[in-house]
């Protein structure tokens, strides 16, 4: 009769025991710690792309547009009154400028006229 010996299961050793658990703790805080994957932001080559997504980037880029003329009429009208107040501008200051040489000759006219009565 021969014995078949059987497989002897032995204990770990306790620091194999702790380094094994370290490493469980720390990929499992690894894991927690990555941010979830992103979304890719455009489809991969060959990936069929939903009609309905194409469609709402047309209507967005449409919005933007209509967006955009809005600006653009409002900053013409901006430029417009800009212009006009400039314009309106530069016809006061040659009608004070006009207004100050009246007043000046009136001084001198009545200057005069004061230095002859005296």
């Amino acid at each position: 009769m021969t014995a078949e010996a059987e497989p002897v299961e032995t204990e770990a050793e306790p620091a194999e025991v702790e380094a094994e658990s370290a490493e469980a703790a720390e990929s499992e805080v690894a894991r927690e710690e990555l941010p979830p994957p992103e979304e890719p932001r455009h489809p991969a080559p060959g990936k069929a792309v939903r009609p309905e997504s194409v469609q709402d980037a047309i209507d967005h880029v449409n919005r933007v547009i209509s967006a955009l003329r809005e600006a653009l009429d409002e900053m013409e009208d901006a430029l417009e009154l800009l212009e006009s107040l400039e314009r309106q501008t530069g016809a006061d200051e040659r009608e004070i400028e006009s207004l100050r040489r009246a007043l000046k000759q009136l001084h001198r006219r009545e200057g005069g006229q004061h230095h002859g009565r005296h």
